[in-house]
């Protein structure tokens, strides 16, 4: 009977994963770029409040949750602003992350973001968006 209890725990162990929100605000900001770790994958939506807001998902595979605690402390999934006169650069904290070594040899995490964006910015190239009005 304790075998098939210890059986039934390794099989419904998750792995961590994490997700916090990071709003920003753009109130004289008339142009937005996004520099992002490359491996991120990146959605942009617009929405009809004020400020930008940023939803980070993360989970990592084969590691335990205080890693995954860890990387969340260090900022390894921020987007920071970095602001010039009326442009905002949102650039990744960590853009030389290191393998995460798992439970098992190298772990795998996946990021993904979503950036909501007020709905008077437009797409304006590659990451980029301009204030269509006032």
């Amino acid at each position: 009977m304790l075998v098939l209890m210890g059986c039934a725990s390794v099989s419904f162990a998750q792995d961590p994963a994490d997700i916090f929100h990071k709003t920003v605000d753009v109130d004289n900001v008339n142009r937005i770029s996004f520099d992002v770790y490359p491996k991120d994958q990146v959605e942009f939506r617009s929405w009809p409040g004020d400020d930008l807001l940023i939803e980070t998902t993360v989970q990592i595979k084969n590691v335990k949750q205080d890693i995954l605690d860890f990387y969340m402390r260090q900022k390894r999934y921020v987007l920071k602003p970095q602001v010039t006169g009326d442009q905002m650069q949102l650039v990744s904290y960590d853009k030389n992350r290191r393998v995460v070594k798992g439970t098992e040899g190298s772990a795998f995490e996946e990021v993904v973001i979503v950036v909501y964006l007020p709905e008077d910015f437009s797409p304006a190239g590659n990451r980029q968006y301009t204030r269509v009005s006032r």
